[in-house]
């Protein structure tokens, strides 16, 4: 397949989003579309999926002029797209298999009743074919997230996918997950499949991509093959300045424990013990199923624990329900901030005062002053980007509105502030605002604990490292040994 944009031009009212795009993907090759969130990339994927048509512009489909009426249309030309919101494709009380097959595609098993032993034989060999190993009986709700992506790979398979577009498509995988999609990729690319490849981590960028096209302010602003090109080029393109580090880790680590956790068990961990101290950043690492996500939900109440003593400051605290927790000084920022830490329809103010709203309150009322003033400060202070404090939170982009979740923490002046998966999905730009967020709340001595997939990350932004395995804290790094290989060897039982 060959594709070709032509001067595309999209606006929402006065808001000019895609100002003239051009753009050529072929057959057999991986470009990889980067940008800072509000660049155009989302805007630009619904045009080429028949979602949005373009104000101006042409697309060309292997030297034929096509005009999408629909994301129908654009599938019968062999486009697929794996959102990063992939689950609101996903019918989670439906099988594996129902889920693989549309309605239409299912009435090909049966003219009367369908078969489901002729519909989960062919489910079977899909999966086999991305190498995913779950029944196709299995309900989808069962499955992690990581399944749920590759059942959605799957889908692509089923469909004879000519172009593909991932949108973040590692957000929610670890490093081996990410391993196997990567393998799919290359599978894909190999049998002559276009594939566009949207992502914030610049490493599978340089990794995976032949050609990379950043987007800036809705303009092609560098087009070039990868082997050309460094990280520092492609950033300097994405945000139009240059950023000098990455990863601007401070270090303030103190003497005082804050948090001490001692025998800590839940449903996919049991005996895990550490201290944080005041000022330190202490991350947790391994594969998927390890548990170190669980631990963090357990500490905040939102899993069930046993076997644990946990203090706070040096105050007893016994995990039960996240208003314990907060009440204790904890915060945590989940991993998914639309599905798990923010109310989209509600407006930025009220999402930032959500955690503290009883500072504002008088029985059923709340002083709106005061929570406003509070609001706007944090809003200035975390340079959260939005037209105003009253906007919805769901109009802002990704980084502003992961900034505006961790707003939230911040005004709880937390004693320990927990986050999972801190800047997935958002880019390098507002990744480097929230890093400086991560050491300001460190500055003022908060107790820090990360859990993250992005390895660099982890490594760059820790004072101290926990390799989790099975369940169990299996190893400690510091110092010279705080590195990505270590933590990969201890993760995976391969640490001599």
């Amino acid at each position: 397949m060959r594709i070709e944009l032509h001067d595309i031009h999209k606006s929402f009212g006065e808001t000019e989003v895609l100002r003239g795009i051009d753009l050529t993907v072929e057959g057999g090759e991986v470009l990889a579309l980067v940008g800072e969130n509000g660049a155009g990339k989302s805007t630009l994927t619904r045009i080429v999926s028949g979602a949005y048509r373009p104000d101006a512009g042409s697309i060309v489909v292997d030297g034929q002029d096509v005009a999408f009426t629909g994301p129908q249309d654009a599938m019968s030309h062999g486009i697929q797209v794996i959102y990063q919101e992939f689950r609101q494709n996903i019918f989670p009380n439906l099988t594996v298999a129902e889920n693989l097959f549309t309605l239409d595609e299912q009435a090909e098993f049966g003219r009367v009743l369908v078969s489901k032993r002729r519909m989960r034989a062919k489910a079977r060999e899909l999966l086999d074919l991305i190498g995913l190993d779950v029944d196709p009986a299995t309900p989808v709700h069962r499955l992690s997230v990581a399944q749920m992506q590759m059942l959605e790979m799957a889908k692509t398979a089923g469909h004879d996918a000519r172009l593909l577009i991932l949108d973040e498509p590692t957000a929610a995988l670890d490093e081996q997950e990410s391993e196997r999609l990567f393998e799919q990729i290359e599978r894909l690319r190999a049998s002559g499949v276009a594939i566009v490849y949207i992502s914030h981590r610049l490493e599978e960028v340089f990794r995976l991509s032949q050609r990379v096209v950043v987007l800036r302010n809705g303009s092609v602003a560098l087009e070039r093959p990868t082997a050309e090109l460094d990280e520092r080029e492609v950033v300097t393109a994405m945000v139009g300045r240059t950023i000098e580090d990455f990863y601007p880790k401070e270090t303030h680590t103190r003497d005082d424990v804050v948090l001490s956790v001692r025998g800590l068990a839940g449903p996919d961990f049991a005996d895990v013990s550490f201290d944080v101290r005041a000022g330190e950043v202490v991350g947790i690492g391994g594969v998927f199923g390890c548990g170190k996500g669980s631990v963090l939900r357990a500490l905040f109440g939102l899993v069930p624990t046993t076997a644990a003593s946990v203090a706070v400051d040096g105050t007893t605290y016994r995990p039960s329900v996240p208003q314990a927790a907060i009440d204790a000084g904890i915060g945590y920022v989940p991993p998914d901030r639309q599905a798990e830490g923010l109310c989209l329809q509600q407006s930025v103010s009220d999402n930032i005062s959500m955690a503290s709203l009883s500072r504002y309150s008088s029985g059923p009322y709340v002083h709106r002053g005061r929570e406003r003033a509070e609001t706007s400060r944090i809003i200035d202070q975390l340079a959260i980007r939005t037209a105003s404090p009253s906007a919805p939170v769901g109009s802002l982009s990704g980084g502003n509105q992961q900034k505006a979740l961790f707003g939230g923490w911040v005004l709880t002046r937390p004693k320990v502030l927990m986050m999972e998966e801190p800047t997935r999905g958002v880019d390098v730009g507002a990744k480097a605002e929230i890093y400086r967020i991560i050491n300001e709340q460190a500055a003022a001595g908060v107790a820090v604990v990360i859990v993250s997939s992005d390895l660099p990350e982890l490594v760059a932004m820790s004072d101290r490292l926990l390799v989790m395995r099975q369940g169990h804290v299996v190893a400690e790094l510091t110092d010279d040994d705080l590195t990505e290989q270590k933590l990969l060897e201890h993760a995976l039982e391969s640490a001599a």
